[in-house]
């Protein structure tokens, strides 16, 4: 299943930003720029490629070049377990930088060789716990902040060599991903179908709505797409909110009716036999079987 291929718009000055993210709220996806990822609030699971992991507040992660990946929040997956759900949503701040910032032949330069070699790891997913290392990743991103242009590079190079000099590491994935696989534009119709669906999947979609966004007729749209992919968009947008709710079923607490509202669907009965037909068991079998 492909997966959100996201664009990330940096500043005209700069390929590394720093964003803040008040809430977790992004699906499964991918973009071309590393991430280092500090968990400010709360605590859920962390998928990184092939992995699952715990994560809570106060600890650091890299995530590679077009490496998948998708944080869920604990007050979603436990919604009986918490008290006010808006004081548990997860937070973080993210530093990202395009894979140009460094030469092309970093592997082969001796100065760039700590940063070459941790970016090389990034590709699995990686997780720090050297003691103080969030309050000292906080200060630098806080210096990121309050410089430009070269400075920034160094503060980013800066973290990069911190990260680097941690003893207590963790490879989130078993796989490394490849990060020249990637889309360099999505502006392929197929792409943004699935970009589409992808961010709307919880919500009502109609095929005027995706045809207005990839910009094309309704019916040449559906026949495009069918000929590309051999299904229908509304197949591929059934098969996303499965997937959704596959996760759901296997990493949270919640009921059938709470995934099938999480996962798109008003009618429980729908998504049981939607489910069904994609997976080839109930939801129930389904999350019993995968808790065996």
């Amino acid at each position: 299943m492909p997966v959100l291929e996201r664009k990330i718009i940096h500043d005209m000055a700069t390929s590394c930003s720093h964003v803040s993210y008040p809430r977790f709220l992004l699906p499964l996806h991918k973009h071309v720029e590393f991430e280092i990822m500090l968990f400010t609030r709360g605590s859920g699971k962390q998928f990184v490629g092939e992995g699952v992991s715990d994560y809570k507040a106060g600890d650091v992660a890299l995530i590679g070049s077009n490496v998948p990946h998708l944080h869920l929040c604990n007050s979603k997956l436990r919604p009986s377990s918490v008290g006010n759900q808006e004081d548990e949503w997860c937070a973080g701040e993210a530093i990202q930088f395009r894979p140009d910032v460094f030469p092309g032949n970093m592997g082969e330069l001796p100065d760039y060789r700590l940063i070459y070699d941790l970016l090389q790891k990034s590709q699995y997913g990686l997780r720090f716990y050297d003691k103080g290392l969030f309050a000292e990743m906080l200060e630098m991103v806080k210096a990121f902040d309050s410089c430009g242009y070269t400075s920034r590079l160094i503060c980013l190079f800066r973290m990069l060599e911190r990260l680097h000099s941690c003893r207590h590491v963790e490879l989130l994935s078993g796989t490394a991903y490849n990060r020249a696989n990637h889309i360099p534009d999505m502006e392929e119709p197929v792409d943004m179908v699935y970009a589409y669906l992808y961010n709307h999947f919880k919500e009502k979609i109609t095929l005027e709505e995706i045809a207005e966004y990839v910009r094309q007729n309704p019916a040449a749209l559906c026949r495009y797409f069918k000929r590309r992919t051999d299904k229908s968009i509304f197949r591929c947008l059934a098969e996303i909110r499965i997937e959704h709710a596959c996760r759901l079923l296997v990493y949270s607490g919640m009921n059938v009716s709470q995934i099938a509202y999480e996962s798109g669907y008003n009618s429980v009965t729908h998504f049981i036999s939607q489910f069904e037909k994609i997976a080839g068991r109930t939801p129930s079998e389904y999350r019993a079987q995968m808790k065996l």
